[in-house]
């Protein structure tokens, strides 16, 4: 599958220790254009230590990084309007889920997406031993499948597609929808497993886990019981939630 062309990529950076994982996801998906860095942790006491670092992984990544002084968007309007203004293709924010409220902002955003988002509640790099992709029939799985190789060759580490079946019967099919998504990875297909738990538990493994926002385990769901339940309990691993503008 072709890996989708973005415009260019916005980037908000809401805390400081996360801009080198932020960074590398994000800078291997833009297309033509800039990084676009923003956010209050840019801003901040460490704002100084997250420009460099944007810089830096931006530069080994050969992308152009445009690192903004401005105030950060606070709101969903603010957002649309900055992704707006730079022409963004792709939306990568931060996702803090165990945060009051559950990530207000990032909720709407994904509600509302101003054009394709990636929530990402990043993790410890070091962590990351493999990017797998949770992949289903729903709209947003092409978004995210499109970008695990691209997401590999960043952090130098294997990808996998992963899809989750109830039983034997349906195992060829997973297959050829994981193959059709994503023809050059390596294709798990599980049978039976309930998918929170199998997410989790992958998650752990390797580090890293991305779904499409529509896929079976919605976001609410992602959120309460994956998020701030089982996945926060293992602190290295970074969750992606996909959704294009259209899914």
């Amino acid at each position: 599958m072709t890996p989708p062309a973005h415009r260019s990529t916005l980037l908000l950076y809401r805390t400081a220790h996360n801009a080198p994982v932020l960074t590398t996801l994000a800078a291997a998906g833009v297309g033509g254009g800039a990084l676009h860095a923003h956010g209050p942790a840019l801003h901040g006491a460490d704002g100084a230590e997250a420009a460099e670092a944007v810089t830096l992984v931006a530069a080994r990544r050969g992308v152009t990084a445009m690192v903004w002084d401005g105030d950060a968007p606070v709101d969903l309007v603010g957002v649309r309007a900055l992704a707006s203004e730079v022409n963004a293709g792709l939306l990568v924010v931060e996702w803090q889920p165990a945060e009051a409220g559950d990530d207000l902002l990032a909720r709407e955003i994904l509600v509302a997406p101003p054009c394709d988002v990636l929530l990402v509640r990043a993790g410890e790099l070091s962590d990351i031993s493999e990017i797998v992709v949770a992949v289903g029939p729903g709209p947003n799985a092409p978004l995210v499948a499109g970008l695990a190789q691209q997401w590999a060759t960043a952090f130098e580490v294997p990808a996998t597609t992963l899809h989750r079946v109830a039983d034997d019967d349906a195992v060829s099919e997973g297959r050829l929808l994981c193959k059709r998504l994503a023809p050059d990875l390596r294709a798990s297909v599980v049978v039976g497993r309930d998918l929170i738990d199998l997410l989790a538990e992958t998650a752990t493994r390797t580090g890293f886990v991305a779904i499409g926002a529509s896929e079976p385990v919605a976001m609410d769901e992602v959120a309460a019981r994956t998020g701030a339940g089982q996945l926060a309990r293992r602190a290295g691993a970074t969750i992606v939630i996909g959704r294009t503008a259209a899914g």
